[in-house]
């Protein structure tokens, strides 16, 4: 009796040891909720976008320009010779996926595609032209600088009055020579490029840069007309000086850049001053040193 209970014993470690370990599959990444898109970027180039806001674009019209990476709705790869198919096309996203990289399905009245942005292709949404028409169309501008000067799509040379407002009376999609961005039409006489970057437009504070056509990309900044009298007043102090681009001892840090643009680089904690504004190149610039956010030194 003993001997066949050690027996059914070790049977029964024996069963247990070689057991079969259920393993629940938790490697699936979770749905994606799109945060719904509000036409307020033109594309995935902006690299702060998060996965939500791109799924948000589900439903949305995209039209592709010059793109690389387009499939079958299978997966497999399109002949180079196909390319019209979808080229200076326009679609409806109908599903957004990541995959180690953003895949939009996107569909017309003909097939279904692949399309994996890039920061090389040139596409946009369509809804982010219709919301720079409403926001930009027939608005009055006022320069910034008393006197500036900007070169226009055509390459002519025009000098921007400080004094005199400009009114956007038209808005376009175009193809620049390096490659596809937004133009504004002013008093419907020239044309200068609206600079779609990151960090190029600060239209929640009234201020809008318009950009030369030039190799330079030269930039002028002008104010939305119902926010200049609001800017005035808050800069009154030192409006004259931001706007003849010069910088003077007890300005902010802002103010500063405002009348001299962008510095060329910046460094923290420099000789008992919290930040130091470089302009210019090395052995020929000019430093501006803050303390606490106001201008104490031009060096």
């Amino acid at each position: 009796m003993k001997r066949n209970y050690f027996i059914a014993l070790l049977i029964l470690l024996s069963i247990n040891s070689y057991s079969q370990i259920n393993v629940a599959d938790k490697s699936k990444e979770p749905v994606i909720k799109g945060i719904p898109y509000d036409g307020s970027f033109m594309n995935f180039s902006n690299m702060m976008l998060t996965k939500e806001q791109k799924a948000g674009v589900v439903g949305e019209k995209i039209t592709l320009f010059k793109v690389w990476t387009v499939k079958n709705a299978d997966g497999s790869n399109i002949s180079y010779t196909d390319s019209e198919k979808f080229e200076n096309k326009t679609f409806e996203v109908i599903e957004y996926m990541y995959e180690y990289k953003d895949i939009l399905k996107i569909k017309n009245e003909d097939e279904v595609f692949l399309f994996e942005p890039s920061l090389t292709d040139e596409y946009v949404f369509n809804s982010f032209l219709d919301t720079i028409k409403m926001r930009l169309e027939n608005k009055f501008l006022i320069p910034l600088k008393l006197k500036s000067e900007m070169e226009t799509i055509k390459g002519d040379k025009i000098q921007i009055d400080g004094l005199k407002e400009y009114l956007i009376t038209e808005v376009t999609f175009a193809k620049l020579p390096s490659g596809f961005g937004i133009v504004v039409k002013l008093n419907g006489e020239f044309e200068v490029i609206y600079p779609t970057g990151t960090f190029d437009q600060l239209e929640d504070k009234g201020l809008l840069n318009l950009e030369s056509s030039d190799i330079f990309k030269t930039k002028s900044m002008f104010i939305k007309k119902e926010y200049f009298k609001k800017f005035s007043e808050f800069n009154r102090i030192y409006l004259s000086s931001i706007r003849n681009g010069k910088v003077e001892i007890g300005m902010t840090e802002k103010q500063c850049i405002l009348s001299w643009g962008i510095p060329t680089n910046s460094m923290n904690n420099i000789a008992g001053y919290d930040n130091v504004l470089i302009y210019g190149d090395t052995g020929n610039s000019q430093n501006l040193y803050f303390k606490k956010g106001i201008l104490k030194l031009i060096k």
